[in-house]
């Protein structure tokens, strides 16, 4: 009796992660991982920002889709308006969750442990960047392995696939 009394709740949190894990695609923004580099003599201000992405989709073309409607759907254009006369140059990238990237996963920056977005590549899948300068967007989409491992990329300027 005591053996079930401690693995049945672990069963049912095993089962409750498993359900949020699977289903559709969904994408939130990474708080706390924003960044806007502006240095006070040059013309650039550029705006980085982070997404996950649970459950995307496992063709690029679909992923691709997806981001793009995310985007058009939550417009980032808008934001720096406090820039004027500076060209914005804006990098939207979104990750996979993984057990080193988990949907909860915030920004360490303590005294012994740094665990930054940019530890996280191998979890990158896709990335959108466009300029005031040059407003076409371009994706690039990831298949990855678990490791991280590129196993097939596509790269679009817009609707068009570059080779």
């Amino acid at each position: 009796m005591l053996i079930g009394i401690c693995f049945i709740p672990i069963f049912l949190i095993g089962c409750t992660k498993n359900e949020e894990s699977s289903g559709e695609p969904e994408i939130f923004e990474i708080a706390n991982t924003e960044q806007i580099v502006r240095k006070k003599d040059e013309e650039v201000v550029t705006l980085r920002k982070h997404y996950m992405i649970l459950n995307p989709p496992k063709d690029l073309k679909d992923l691709k889709e997806l981001v793009e409607k995310y985007m058009k759907n939550h417009p980032v254009n808008g934001e720096m308006k406090d820039v004027e006369g500076k060209n914005r140059i804006f990098y939207m990238s979104f990750y996979r969750e993984s057990d080193d990237l988990p949907r909860e996963w915030q920004p360490d920056e303590s005294y012994m442990n740094t665990d930054r977005m940019e530890h996280h590549k191998h979890d990158l899948i896709a990335s959108i960047i466009w300029s005031d300068a040059e407003p076409q967007k371009e994706y690039n989409v990831y298949d990855k392995s678990k490791e991280g491992k590129v196993l097939k990329r596509m790269d679009f300027m817009e609707d068009q696939l570059v080779e």
